[in-house]
């Protein structure tokens, strides 16, 4: 009795013949290709990315700064990737860094410029290495005291004279080392010194960094493979 040609058997199964022979030349050239263009493609993946995080860490310094200036929300560049590097740096302008580092890292920050001259300026008063902290004078939106009142400071050090300034310790009662101007018969205080000032960090750099890398690296990678496979065709 012959079989039904419909009623499946548990040996019933399709065959599928591939020739895989002739599709290698055209997959050898295809990896070939895309070995030669990785390199390039990351290089360009890693240059988008580190320029995106580069923004975001800018912007955030508004998040985690009190009124920061241009100055700080402008402070990092980006050294870009080669193909024969394959690494993109992201870093603080130079003359930024002194301002940025201690908020990152916390600890002991370094002697801003002001401080250096008003001390070197004391002849010894204060100690090398303190801090001056501003005590009555006007701050600008960013809490700083502006670089006109500094210089106009600095001009009118001296022993004696009207709103002259003295660097130092004033004589009799308990009052500290610092920077005072001479208003009448009295002192009044401008900056007080301390041995150091202590920051805590409150930059959250690399991770801010890191959330952009895991986010974007991976499609701008795709992007620029497909971009140099393309170009290369």
């Amino acid at each position: 009795m012959p079989r039904d040609r419909l009623t499946p058997y548990p040996w019933h199964m399709a065959t599928i013949t591939l020739d895989i022979q002739s599709e290698l030349p055209k997959a050898i050239r295809w990896t070939d290709t895309m070995t030669k263009q990785l390199p390039f493609a990351i290089s360009q993946a890693l240059n988008s990315t580190a320029f995106d995080a580069r923004t975001s860490i800018n912007a955030s310094t508004r998040q985690y700064f009190d009124n920061p200036t241009r100055f700080i929300q402008n402070a990092y560049r980006v050294e870009k990737s080669t193909k024969r590097t394959l690494t993109a740096i992201l870093f603080p302008e130079a003359k930024r860094q002194p301002y940025l580092l201690r908020n990152i890292t916390g600890g002991q920050r370094g002697t801003k410029p002001f401080e250096a001259k008003l001390i070197a300026a004391s002849s010894g008063a204060i100690q090398s290495g303190a801090k001056l902290v501003p005590v009555g004078l006007k701050r600008n939106a960013q809490g700083n005291v502006s670089l006109a009142t500094l210089k106009r400071i600095t001009r009118q050090i001296g022993p004696t004279g009207r709103n002259s300034v003295f660097i130092g310790t004033p004589k009799g009662g308990n009052r500290s080392p610092g920077v005072y101007q001479r208003v009448g018969q009295k002192l009044r205080p401008l900056f007080v010194s301390l041995p150091s000032a202590t920051y805590r960090p409150i930059f959250p750099v690399q991770q801010i960094g890191t959330k952009v890398a895991e986010r974007r690296f991976g499609g701008y990678l795709r992007s620029s493979l497909e971009k140099a496979l393309a170009s290369a065709r």
